[in-house]
């Protein structure tokens, strides 16, 4: 069951200059360190954009599904753009940047990020924390880091729950609450197992204390450039 990468307009309604973009370096980060906050800007009437910037093929989850490489990554965007709904996200501001998962370089991360920064320097942008262990992860926040002056300034990095109290040389996080429970509802869309449908719950087989955590917590944290 095939998905087409989603490459629709990435312009915004007319009179919205100013949309909130989150860069999600793999399907289920959105919802495992960003999920309270996502759903946060969607409730306070924000033009919330998601854009997941890796195919996601490299997971060590592909080995419990038996898929080849195209499929096991076709079924981890089923699963991001049904966590993306659940959580609130239109379909149209919801975009598939489809590097190769694990050769996501300084350099490219850079122009993803680059992108949206340069259609949307108004906009408010959001990220996983260049301290994070994962080099994808941080190579997404060291980009928004250093893009920041281009923009103006309303950039948040975020840290995922099992790093909370991790000592990193990082400024001090702060922490934001869902209004409700949609971020339940997203993690539930990374259990959904249905073959027929092209859904193997990948997520929960992938990291299944990760979502443990996210569950028993209603809070994304998230710190500045200071």
């Amino acid at each position: 069951m095939p998905v087409t990468v989603r490459t629709q307009s990435m312009a915004t309604p007319a009179g919205v200059d100013a949309p909130v973009v989150f860069l999600v370096p793999h399907a289920d980060d959105e919802t495992l360190t960003m999920g309270p906050a996502v759903e946060r800007a969607v409730a306070e009437g924000r033009h919330v954009v998601v854009v997941l910037v890796t195919d996601g093929r490299a997971s060590g989850a592909r080995a419990f599904t038996g898929l080849p490489v195209e499929e096991f990554s076709a079924a981890r965007d089923r699963e991001f753009l049904a966590a993306c709904a659940a959580l609130g996200v239109a379909e149209e501001q919801v975009f598939l940047a489809h590097t190769v998962d694990g050769a996501l370089t300084p350099g490219l991360a850079r122009a993803v990020v680059g992108t949206w920064t340069g259609l949307f320097p108004a906009g408010g942008f959001r990220t996983t924390t260049w301290t994070d262990a994962h080099r994808d992860h941080a190579a997404l926040g060291a980009a928004l880091r250093d893009l920041a002056p281009t923009t103006g300034g309303d950039v948040r990095f975020y840290v995922k729950p099992d790093e909370w109290d991790v000592a990193a040389p990082r400024p001090a996080l702060t922490g934001e609450r869902a209004p409700g429970t949609r971020y339940l509802a997203a993690c539930d869309e990374y259990a959904v197992v249905d073959p027929a449908a092209g859904r193997h719950g990948i997520g929960q087989l992938s990291v299944p204390g990760a979502f443990a955590l996210r569950r028993a917590s209603d809070e994304s944290r998230w710190h500045g450039l200071t």
